[in-house]
């Protein structure tokens, strides 16, 4: 299959860096990334995908990666101009097929209440919106100016000590801080984390999940079982908040089941995408 070098678009909202790989005529899918890790998030299942014949979008958050930190507020609404604009400028007209994780879920939630015409299907990987975990820093960092001088005195510290909270496996936690560290220093994505936190309802989005499923779009949710970012709910606010969803939780898997468990989450995923394409064939 085709595989395409990363790119940037130059879009109203900001420039956005992206990867589009796969078959040109391949059903369309697009990972959004979570709050703080960059599109590299994706690296593992991206692959799976490709072979098996999609059209495999990838692209940084504004504020996020390489991708712009315009002095904005980062809110929904921004995010929603974002992926709108992106899909436009690549042309993608039939319904797509939104992957998210945890604070990307809010994002796919909220794009598909506005345009549920323009999705195939939606899969929540971990969501945020169900009480994530929050230290004494970070509830500091919601009030205003407190949040502006920690970041300034000890942000990278901040963002960087929250990475063993993703997984017990010590191979991930290590690779994602090496990865993660060259963007963790940046003013500008410390500024979009702040601005997000406070904008975007990463504690309680149980109104528009429960909303989003009212437009009938085949739905999965994945999540790790030991997940100490997005602990699990319980099973009956779950369900209550996500009626008709298919939900697969896996077993001693933390936050972030495509990497701590890449081969089954992939193989969940591309079933749930292939009975959904072949339905709407």
């Amino acid at each position: 299959m085709p595989r395409l070098t990363d790119q940037s678009l130059d879009l109203p909202s900001g420039r956005t860096h992206y990867r589009l790989d796969g078959p040109p005529g391949g059903p369309v899918v697009i990972l959004i990334p979570g709050a703080t890790l960059p599109m590299f998030v994706w690296d593992g299942l991206a692959e799976p995908l490709i072979d098996a014949g999609y059209r495999v979008v990838r692209y940084d958050l504004l504020g996020r990666g390489a991708s712009a930190s315009p002095r904005v507020t980062y809110g929904a609404d921004l995010y929603h101009r974002q992926l709108a604009e992106l899909l436009q400028r690549l042309a993608v007209a039939r319904p797509v097929h939104l992957v998210a994780l945890a604070f990307g879920t809010i994002i796919a939630a909220d794009f598909a209440d506005r345009h549920p015409e323009r999705l195939a299907s939606l899969t929540y990987i971990a969501p945020d919106g169900f009480g994530v975990h929050t230290t004494r820093f970070h509830r500091l960092m919601n009030l205003p100016g407190v949040g502006e001088l920690l970041l300034h005195a000890a942000g990278t510290k901040i963002l960087l000590s929250r990475l063993p909270r993703y997984s017990h496996r010590t191979d991930v936690i290590d690779a994602l801080r090496d990865k993660f560290r060259p963007y963790a220093s940046a003013p500008g994505f410390q500024r979009a984390v702040l601005s997000s936190i406070r904008r975007m309802p990463i504690q309680d989005a149980t109104s528009l999940y429960a909303r989003v499923s009212g437009r009938g779009i085949p739905t999965l949710v994945l999540w790790g079982r030991e997940d100490r970012i997005a602990p699990l709910p319980e099973d009956t606010t779950l369900r209550k908040s996500l009626p008709g969803a298919e939900i697969q939780v896996l077993d001693q898997t933390g936050h972030l089941p495509h990497v701590e468990r890449e081969i089954e989450t992939a193989a969940l995923l591309t079933n749930f995408l292939t009975q959904t394409t072949e339905h709407r064939s």
